[in-house]
């Protein structure tokens, strides 16, 4: 029976509220053919507020931070108290069923790969997986299941499940903590593929909220849009022509930013902002 650590990481919301861990909560594990333990890290919790007793039938562990950690340092941290063979990374606001670990459970039993992708849907649009080319990327229109993915893919981190073989090749701290929320993944599957390591992409579909697609606010918007800019400057780094063609493009993402309107940041000001 494959051992397998689920990590979850809340932010401002009670585990019974968590839309990953009440579907999480609804499945049977046992009947599925893993032996599960959760993960739960409590991030900026000002309370610690572990599961209500009863609500998650399997076992789990509860870690509250007053601290709003980067998502690189939490996952890291989390995988120095986890031993299973398997790791599977959610957000707080996937939806999740059997049929997930159903395909999952399948591909691990037929296929030799380091990690297990599912596909990513939002408003019935595919969002992952993607494919790099040099500094841009794109989510597949129509991926193929049940395939190898390209080494040039990417992935977001929800719903990617990684062999503890693969943490241990990419060394003590697998995930890059001079990121914090955004680009972790990214940065993450450009490590894969320099080791040589292999995704397959299993036929689950994974239903997922986006905070950078459905926030209406427009300086909200344009906050998280800064904090992707800063991931890039960490993720295209490997040579000097990376450095300087990912700093081209932010300037001029950021030019095209200050001359929306109703921007109140001027272009001065996000270039400062973004490189500081």
């Amino acid at each position: 029976m494959p051992t397998l650590d689920i990590f979850v990481v809340l932010y401002r919301r009670r585990p019974e509220t968590a839309e990953t861990l009440v579907t999480l909560s609804r499945i049977d594990f046992g009947s599925l053919g893993f032996d599960v333990e959760l993960h739960i890290w409590d991030n900026a919790a000002s309370v610690p507020t572990p599961p209500t007793q009863g609500f998650l039938p399997f076992k789990w562990r509860y870690i509250a931070s007053q601290a709003n950690e980067p998502l690189s340092k939490v996952y890291n941290a989390q995988l120095r108290n986890s031993i299973s063979s398997y790791v599977i990374i959610f957000d707080q606001d996937s939806t999740v069923d059997e049929g997930f670990f159903r395909s999952l459970a399948a591909s691990i039993a037929n296929v030799r790969a380091d990690v297990f992708v599912p596909v990513i849907r939002y408003d019935a649009r595919v969002i992952s997986p993607g494919r790099l080319r040099w500094i841009k990327g794109s989510a597949l229109a129509h991926p193929k299941v049940d395939a190898l993915l390209p080494r040039d893919f990417t992935a977001m981190m929800s719903g990617l499940c990684i062999t503890r073989s693969l943490l241990r090749r990419l060394g003590p701290r697998p995930f890059d903590e001079r990121l914090r929320f955004y680009g972790v993944d990214t940065r993450f599957c450009r490590d894969l593929a320099e080791h040589g390591g292999r995704a397959w992409l299993h036929g689950a579909v994974l239903g997922h909220d986006s905070a950078l697609r459905s926030t209406k606010d427009s300086r909200a918007v344009l906050e998280r849009q800064i904090w992707l800019w800063q991931s890039w400057l960490r993720v295209f780094d490997r040579n000097v022509g990376e450095v300087l063609a990912i700093r081209c493009y932010v300037i001029w993402k950021a030019w095209l930013a200050s001359r929306r309107e109703h921007t109140s940041f001027t272009f001065r000001d996000l270039i400062a902002e973004v490189f500081r």
